[in-house]
């Protein structure tokens, strides 16, 4: 055997996969003894005799589909794999063992790994971190439940995972059972690494370089746009400005608006469909913020309920004076194909034509993409999100809504602003020019009562799933440093019942699930999905703050629990009785045979 082949063999590549907030970057530290003093994609070290090599991938935050996950994030994940070429020996997957790990977690995880190859799980281990958070026996009392999402997701591993505890670098005693685990793997593959799609990665590093030029070009292109109208227009700088909140459910509206305004000016997660208007002063402007109730992001605009077109329009109509901006809200981190152009476009088209000549795309949560510019998030996304783009003349800007301090953020939005409202007069509402879609677009084959039935019952099924979710969510985070009377107390469960009025409604026939095209299950799974994660994440959000407040005691601590998911549920069930009620109230939409 030669030097060199020694030296290959003595080589160890591993890839390090998970969601963000999971740890994936103390793992490296762990395994290699250092931590990086800079953001790193590739790390090496020696460890007992071996050449190692990791390499971090992007995490993502939300687990809707992998249809929903942006193509930049699909594209990073192939780039980050061609970094271990010829082909990683063993890929990392890191799951939180203080978290309630959902079965949309361990749906979306195996659709991921499954992107680098369906032949992958052989060369995979799962590895908890926070693992001095939870006691070992829980966690083996999850990965034995036969119902957990965390059972299935070890089986496809062939029952390999490791526990670490990422508080403690200096325990070399857990990285020496891992790496003997990975030698497992290796020798069990016959010493093969997983072997990568080159065509893939040449296909995905040729599309890459595609993007950034164009990327570039947009941004330079944008740069000389606002320049030009800086030099022929005369650029006012406005002392009050109007701006109406627009974008579907969900989508960081509100915590744009506080963003704004630099204050709590708008409840997250709470009801929508009223009126919501914040003020304030903004580098020495008086500013106006009108929030709006979100559409349905999957749902075609004919089952919008009727309160959010009033809303919409009342917002505009009953201002003072005419809004300056619209602000089209869209999370930076999801994709933005042809469906969500078309309902973005019904939704929009009830302000008139005119609409676009005064909207601004806002990204929200650009802090996801630290490591990508917007640009090259619009370019490769595709002709969807292009076409949205170039509506709005190219007008276009990113938030970190985690980063309220970050005030130049808003000074650079007003000065775009600024500059349109140079170029236009101000926004006049024109209803008569919107467009109708017709419920033939919608579905194929399905009466629409029927859909309204399976939107309510799916939403009752899922709700009830979120609270029983939610219910262990408070237990994994609450019971922490209880003593045995605070457990018990918390052991009951959360009185989480749905305080809806009773209604004498029309009672429905439940459709045969054989009669609703899987296109349309799809839909609602993917909407209620949706809503599952960020209702989750919202109130694990909440839970920590309150789990953090010495102030209260367990009973207000337990109160302020339920409040808090009670208003994220009020929110979606409001969304589906209106909903509900629109369809079963319009004739014209609740007969029809959608052929």
């Amino acid at each position: 055997m030669s030097k060199h082949q020694e030296e290959k063999q003595k080589e160890l590549r591993v890839v390090v996969l998970g969601k963000r907030q999971t740890g994936k970057t103390s793992v490296i530290d762990t395994i290699l003894g250092t931590s990086a003093t800079e953001e790193l994609v590739k790390r090496e070290g020696p460890i007992d005799g071996r050449r190692v090599s990791l390499v971090e991938t992007p995490g993502w935050w939300k687990t809707f589909s992998l249809n929903d996950l942006s193509n930049i994030c699909k594209q990073q994940l192939v780039l980050r794999l061609s970094l271990t070429s010829p082909g990683p020996h063993v890929v990392l997957v890191v799951v939180r063992a203080d978290r309630t790990f959902t079965d949309s977690d361990g749906k979306f995880l195996e659709e991921y790994v499954e992107l680098m190859g369906a032949n992958i799980w052989t060369h995979t281990l799962i590895i908890f971190t926070r693992g001095d958070l939870i006691q070992r026996k829980h966690i083996e009392e999850h990965v034995q439940d036969p119902e957990s999402a965390l059972k299935r997701l070890i089986e496809k591993c062939g029952d390999k995972y490791h526990v670490f505890n990422n508080s403690n670098h200096h325990d070399r005693t857990q990285v020496t059972e891992l790496l003997d685990k990975i030698e497992g793997i290796v020798g069990k593959n016959n010493g093969r690494h997983f072997d990568i799609d080159l065509d893939k990665v040449k296909e995905v590093n040729e599309r890459w370089e595609e993007v950034q030029t164009k990327a570039n070009s947009r941004k330079h292109g944008v740069q000389n746009q606002r320049s030009i109208v800086r030099e022929k227009a005369y650029v006012h700088h406005l002392e009050e400005v109007r701006v109406v909140l627009l974008g579907w459910i969900l989508s960081g509206k509100s915590s744009a608006g506080n963003t704004i305004l630099n204050r709590d000016a708008f409840d997250i997660g709470g009801r929508t469909g009223e009126r919501l208007r914040g003020f304030g002063d903004v580098d020495g402007r008086r500013m106006t913020v009108l929030d709006t109730p979100g559409w349905w992001k999957y749902f075609a605009s004919q089952l919008n309920p009727d309160f959010i077109r009033s809303a919409i329009l009342r917002n505009v109509s009953e201002c003072k004076k005419f809004p300056h901006a619209l602000l089209l809200v869209i999370p930076a981190d999801t994709s933005f194909q042809e469906e969500q152009r078309r309902i973005t476009e019904e939704n929009m088209s009830i302000l008139g034509e005119d609409v676009w000549r005064h909207t601004i795309v806002l990204f929200t949560w650009g802090d996801r993409f630290k490591d990508v510019s917007i640009e090259q998030h619009i370019e490769s996304e595709g002709e969807a999100l292009k076409w949205l783009i170039g509506k709005c003349r190219n007008r276009y800007h990113v938030f970190d809504n985690t980063d309220k301090k970050n005030r130049a953020q808003v000074s650079e939005l007003l000065q775009k602003i600024d500059e349109m409202a140079a170029e236009n007069s101000l926004f006049r509402l024109d209803t008569h020019t919107h467009t109708h879609t017709h419920p033939e677009d919608l579905v194929t084959e399905i009466r629409l009562k029927d859909v309204c039935h399976f939107l309510d019952e799916g939403f009752k099924r899922k709700a009830e799933e979120i609270r029983k979710k939610i219910e262990n969510l408070c237990m994994d985070i609450m019971e922490e440093h209880l003593n045995l009377d605070e457990r018990s107390s918390m052991s009951s469960p959360l009185n989480l019942e749905d305080e809806s009025p009773d209604s004498q409604e029309e009672v429905f026939i439940p459709p045969q699930q054989d009669n609703i095209p899987e296109p349309i299950k799809s839909l609602l799974e993917r909407e209620f999905s949706r809503w599952e994660s960020i209702i989750i994440e919202g109130v694990r959000e909440s839970l920590l703050d309150i789990k953090s407040s010495f102030e209260l005691s367990q009973d207000e601590k337990r109160k302020k629990t339920e409040e808090s998911v009670q208003k994220w549920l009020k929110n979606c069930r409001h969304y589906v009785e209106h909903t509900v009620d629109k369809i079963r109230e319009n004739p014209l939409i609740r007969d029809l045979k959608i052929q």
